[in-house]
């Protein structure tokens, strides 16, 4: 072989050399880039959890409400009851006096009013009846309707010996029971303790009573 093709056929060689080269150098890298990758043992894993689906909103039409059922009866409303009025205009009044003989005595004033159409109102005062007096302290009470009241009179003086005087020594105010038209029994009793002399006579307890019948 002569030396100008001998040096044809080595830069031949040469350039099929720098050709297998580059392809085998691609080729290498194509298989390295398909390689495993080593864990990294400091990673943090990737949450796995899922992630819930928004709910889906049912648009389908809700069923009419059902007219065809009976509506429940509603109670009628109780007519109110208008204010009883007084029907009735009951003004009675007296005196009861007890009789001890001598000039002392005890008179109970009564008064009897209509308080409603089923109620009376009965106001009582209990007086001491004589001329010149001097009087301590004395008991006493009065029974109305059945109710007893005690109490104790102040002491009454008084030099006047020229004309009787009342001494008011107890007052009270009771209702009693009574429709329209009813006719009541009212028994009212007082009694006074005196206990002493007056005018000679030996005077004890003084007592006034009666029953009243009232037409309500």
């Amino acid at each position: 072989m002569d030396k100008p093709r001998s040096n044809v056929f080595i830069a031949l060689v040469l350039v099929l050399l720098i050709i297998a080269a580059i392809l085998a150098w691609v080729t290498g890298s194509n298989i390295l880039s398909g390689a495993p990758v080593t864990a990294n043992d400091d990673a943090k894993p990737v949450s796995t959890k899922a992630v819930p689906s928004a709910s889906v909103r049912d648009n389908q039409p809700s069923a009419a409400p059902d007219t065809t059922s009976t509506p429940e009866p509603t109670a009628a409303p109780k007519p109110t009851t208008a204010p009883e009025s007084d029907a009735r205009t009951l003004d009675e009044s007296g005196s009861i006096m007890s009789q001890t003989g001598a000039n002392i005595n005890m008179r109970v004033d009564w008064h009897i009013t209509s308080a409603s159409n089923k109620e009376l109102t009965l106001d009582v005062e209990v007086y001491v009846i004589s001329y010149a007096i001097n009087a301590g302290e004395h008991s006493g009470s009065i029974r109305l309707c059945g109710k007893e009241y005690s109490f104790i009179s102040e002491p009454i003086i008084n030099d006047d010996n020229s004309a009787k005087h009342e001494t008011l020594i107890y007052d009270a105010t009771v209702t009693i029971p009574a429709a329209v038209g009813e006719t009541v029994a009212v028994p009212i009793s007082a009694k006074w303790d005196f206990d002493g002399m007056y005018g000679g006579i030996r005077i004890g307890r003084i007592t006034a009573e009666s029953t009243l019948t009232i037409k309500a």
